[in-house]
């Protein structure tokens, strides 16, 4: 993965399906995968989701920026009755 500029090491969004996911490489080598749980309310890592955008092929996987992907967390948070 590419460092995007003002992000720290290589931190990209995506929507997989509706699930906001954050992928960040870490220092030394490795990924911490996070996808957001509305109904646990936070994120959870979950490295299910680095093969789906890994290998993506079916249309579910979306890079987005950092302002889509904090909509996205806010639009599910809402609709489960969450506050911010």
């Amino acid at each position: 993965m590419t460092k995007p500029e003002g992000r720290g090491p290589g931190v990209r969004f995506y929507l997989v399906g509706r699930v906001p996911v954050r992928l960040e490489e870490r220092e030394g080598g490795g990924v911490d995968v996070l996808a957001f749980n509305p109904l646990l309310g936070g994120f959870v890592r979950d490295a299910r989701y680095y093969g789906a955008v890994q290998f993506e092929d079916m249309g579910r996987v979306r890079e987005i920026d950092e302002a889509n992907f904090g909509a996205a967390v806010q639009t599910l948070q809402k609709e489960y009755g969450q506050t911010a």
